[in-house]
């Protein structure tokens, strides 16, 4: 443990570039409190920017923001402070002065304003959603309090897709990804009661080839318990199955915050560990020998600015997915922008007959390569196309054929903190 703090010296560019490896806590858990950092700082001791150990032996690039005080006298702290009785380290390597990216700075494009035409709006003190008349896609969840928006990308809009396998003479002719898209459907109806909102689609609709399948949807958005709840119910009289769902379909996900450096910082927080219910299930089989083990951790990822590709398919953008409860112990995400200490989580609610998975696409693709700026396309590479993270929690089992099938809930609510909040925020929902 200790400090390395340099020689006071004048910023004679934007900001501090560096590379740093190591760990912020115990096994990238954020548990007990992250650790391992280096600081950007005014003369009198003023932090102006800080980046934690990346959970990771590989070098990462980061920038030390100090735009505002260009030409000022500045120096870099480097601190180890784990306590805790575990492996850890702190590693930095070339650094340097450094100009930020040309759009680093650069205020985040704003939402237009809402339409009454062309959209409906949900709100309450605390947040607001608008979505489509024409399709009911979801194009707007905005936090009240911040301003912040979640969605800023309208253009990648949806709300959810399901699957209608076809059966063949053999399993290996079945054709699984007889894919309905909400966002290609009509919206045929709607209803607002109070602080529900009701979205119709009858049947029937259309799969990605535009042809006809009798099946019809209605998905729910209610404002409660300070955040928002969103329902699936798909009717299906047909002879298919309902196959995989994604519910709901979060498009245009960027991050959270005012400048294209904030999104950036935005880290993804999952949990990590056992979960609540797991943790019971071993106190009580231990109960007078040892003791309970301690509570979820959390893990986090800049999923913002380097977009780590899990699938080695190639019909799509770069994809992460998370199994519950295989591979994560609660169903739920957060996403905390740390200049506003700000968080939104998004969580699924009646998980306990079914698996889940938490599914993320970053749309259109990726750089492949990691540069200073990330793996995010370039706004020269896009060429005015839209680009952003997808979201869905994905049900692989699906439904029978013939009967109605419901999505498992989805609830989202934004909170000051960050993980460990979040964590604390989950624990406290009402059933």
């Amino acid at each position: 443990m200790g400090v390395l703090t340099s020689k006071p010296f004048v910023l004679d560019k934007d900001a501090v570039r560096l590379l740093i490896s190591g760990w912020s806590s115990i096994r990238g858990t954020g548990q007990p409190r992250r650790w391992n950092y280096v600081t950007l700082n005014l003369a009198d001791g003023t932090e102006l920017d800080r980046v934690y150990a990346p959970d990771t032996t590989a070098f990462i690039p980061v920038l030390l923001d100090g735009s505002k005080h260009r030409a000022k006298t500045v120096f870099i702290r480097a601190v180890d402070d784990a306590d805790q009785a575990t492996f850890s380290m702190l590693c930095i390597d070339d650094v340097r002065t450094a100009t930020l990216p040309g759009d680093f700075a650069r205020p985040v494009k704003p939402l237009l304003a809402f339409n009454p035409k062309r959209s409906l709006r949900l709100e309450d003190r605390n947040c607001s959603v608008e979505v489509s008349r024409a399709n009911g896609s979801i194009t707007r969840i905005r936090d009240k309090k911040t301003g912040l928006d979640l969605l800023l990308e309208p253009r990648l809009a949806g709300s959810y897709r399901f699957a209608l396998p076809i059966p063949g003479k053999e399993p290996w002719q079945t054709i699984e990804a007889n894919w309905v898209f909400g966002k290609d459907q009509k919206l045929t109806s709607h209803s607002l009661d109070g602080n529900r909102l009701r979205l119709r689609w009858d049947g029937p609709l259309k799969n990605y080839l535009h042809e006809s399948f009798d099946v019809s949807a209605t998905m729910t958005i209610e404002l409660r318990d300070e955040g928002v709840w969103f329902g699936l119910k798909i009717d299906n009289p047909t002879r298919y199955a309902v196959g995989e769902t994604f519910f709901p379909t979060l498009g245009g996900i960027q991050g959270l915050g005012t400048t294209r450096g904030q999104l950036q910082a935005t880290e993804m927080v999952q949990p990590s560990g056992a979960s609540a219910s797991a943790q019971k299930r071993r106190g009580a089989a231990t109960a007078g020998t040892t003791p309970a083990p301690a509570g979820p951790g959390f893990t986090t990822s800049a999923i913002f600015k380097v977009f780590n590709n899990m699938s080695w398919l190639g019909d799509q953008g770069p994809e992460q997915y998370y199994a519950y409860p295989e591979t994560q112990p609660e169903p739920w995400v957060g996403f905390y922008t740390p200049k506003a200490s700000r968080s939104v989580l998004i969580c699924a609610r009646d998980p306990a007959d079914r698996g889940l998975y938490l599914r993320l696409e970053l749309i259109p693709a990726s750089s492949g390569a990691t540069r200073d700026d990330g793996n995010w396309p370039r706004p020269s590479e896009l060429r005015g196309a839209p680009v952003g993270v997808e979201l869905s929690f994905v049900d692989v089992k699906g439904g029978p054929a013939g009967k109605s099938y419901e999505a498992a809930p989805v609830f989202l609510r934004f909170l000051d903190g960050g993980g460990a909040e979040i964590i604390r925020d989950y624990a406290a929902l009402p059933p």
